[in-house]
């Protein structure tokens, strides 16, 4: 991901577990990015918890690697991610396979980009 989004020149910030996250989220960072693989699978748990915060930054879900997962399974995911409130859902594995790696990459790129506030400081999370 640092790789992917380095061209927009924003600080990434990473955060591993639903709790780390969220304090991130609660000092302030501009555009959320989670895979569905984070925590352990908690994507959706983190994006109802951030229902509950008074404001949130906007959320990109991401799928960023293949998956065991059944297709119905993921597509479920994504579905409940939009429902939840992610303003986009991107898979980059069926992205890659359409328009290769690098439109994929630059799909993620132009998504983020099209959601961040005041690039220059804390912009990820």
């Amino acid at each position: 991901m640092r790789r992917i989004l380095a061209p927009l020149g924003v600080e990434m910030l990473s955060a591993f577990t639903q709790e780390e996250a969220v304090d991130r989220i609660r000092n302030g960072v501009d555009v959320v990015l989670c895979s569905l693989r984070f925590d352990e699978s908690r994507m959706l748990d983190l994006m109802s918890e951030m229902r509950d915060l008074a404001s949130h930054p906007p959320v990109v879900c991401c799928r960023v690697l293949d998956s065991d997962l059944p297709e119905s399974s993921l597509r479920a995911a994504f579905t409940a991610a939009g429902y939840l409130g992610a303003v986009a859902l991107l898979s980059l594995p069926d992205l890659a396979r359409h328009r290769g790696e690098p439109g994929a990459e630059a799909m993620l790129r132009e998504t983020v980009a099209a959601h961040l506030h005041d690039i220059g400081h804390e912009s990820m999370s």
